[in-house]
């Protein structure tokens, strides 16, 4: 028991509402992102490879630890993943991120897992772009139009000054109509163009970025033959976009965490089809480990999974704001 008049350690709750009340932008999640993914590919980070559990109707669900001692960052994600809950009204992706602190391990942020794995995911195209794409781009494709896809558009209008036409896609038009309305009016200087096939994304960009919902049996949509010479494609959802034949045909393939990648694979689930080199992955590439875009014509291709340590920086990021603006719930331990 504490002693009369002390309080004990509290726990600061961020409700969705909260985290979105903060004013936090893209580049300051990339600016964080990029921090962590440096500190991975220096070696300075633990980051076990996700536990997945899997539900039913092709859900699943994710333990994601990982500790940054070097940016003082301890913490993990519950994270679950439930397509069926698009025809039910319901986000696709529910989570919450925890946060301890470092040295004395005493629990000290909980908030919600959505906004948090919609920023980092954002961020790590970002990243990718900012190593892999080409500075000129102007035009870039999104096939998935989910709060994934609008949160890595705003990611490539951060990385890519020159970016003013977006092509998108989504097997539900609605969410392709609201999503040119929402990045409409925040990025007024991007136009924003619906297609009416999933390959359609894919012409005269220079950066194509696929998010779609994951689901056992379903083809990917963009074969061989669709990324134009000199493009980057970032995946978002695993290997169920993009056949094995056209990430083949990428001069070379890169991912946000090689280890997590091929342990992945491993488990014979997804991933079966990727190269069997990997050229790199975001750590090395933010920690100048591995050359980034080396001429105008490569066809590059990054497949991003997700990472604990993107989580644990962006939560930080967002707890810290907190603290300066007094937003949240603390909670007694």
């Amino acid at each position: 028991m504490e002693p009369d008049g002390v309080a004990g350690p509290a726990l600061l709750y961020l409700s969705r509402a909260d985290l979105l009340s903060l004013g936090i932008g893209m580049a300051e999640v990339m600016q964080a992102v990029e921090a962590g993914c440096r500190a991975r590919g220096l070696g300075e980070t633990v980051m076990p490879p996700k536990l997945t559990l899997r539900g039913e109707d092709d859900g699943f669900s994710q333990v994601m630890p990982a500790s940054l001692p070097g940016l003082r960052g301890l913490g993990m994600k519950w994270v679950t993943l439930a397509p069926a809950n698009v025809g039910r009204g319901l986000p696709l992706i529910h989570g919450l991120v925890f946060l301890s602190d470092a040295e004395t391990g005493v629990p000290c942020a909980v908030m919600d897992g959505g906004v948090v794995t919609a920023w980092r995911t954002g961020a790590s195209v970002g990243v990718a772009a900012r190593h892999l794409a080409s500075p000129a781009t102007a035009c870039a494709g999104l096939l998935g139009c989910g709060v994934q896809g609008r949160a890595a558009v705003r990611a490539l209008a951060a990385a890519l000054p020159a970016l003013r036409t977006l092509r998108c896609f989504d097997v539900h038009p609605a969410a392709a109509r609201s999503l040119a309305a929402e990045i409409g009016a925040e990025l007024p200087l991007l136009e924003v163009v619906a297609c009416g096939a999933p390959r359609d994304v894919v012409a005269g960009a220079g950066v194509v970025v696929s998010a779609i919902t994951m689901v056992e049996g379903v083809a990917p949509p963009l074969g061989a033959g669709l990324l134009e010479p000199g493009a980057l494609a970032v995946a978002l959802d695993y290997d169920a976009a993009w056949t094995a034949a056209a990430m083949a045909e990428c001069d070379r393939f890169f991912c946000d965490d090689s280890e997590q990648v091929l342990a992945t694979r491993a488990t014979g689930v997804r991933l079966a089809g990727i190269p069997s080199r990997i050229a790199g992955d975001l750590g090395e590439l933010a920690a100048g480990r591995v050359a980034g875009r080396r001429d105008d014509d490569e066809r590059l291709f990054c497949m991003n999974l997700g990472m604990a340590i993107e989580d644990v920086v962006t939560a930080q990021l967002a707890l810290a704001r907190a603290r300066e603006a007094g937003v949240g719930r603390e909670l007694p331990l």
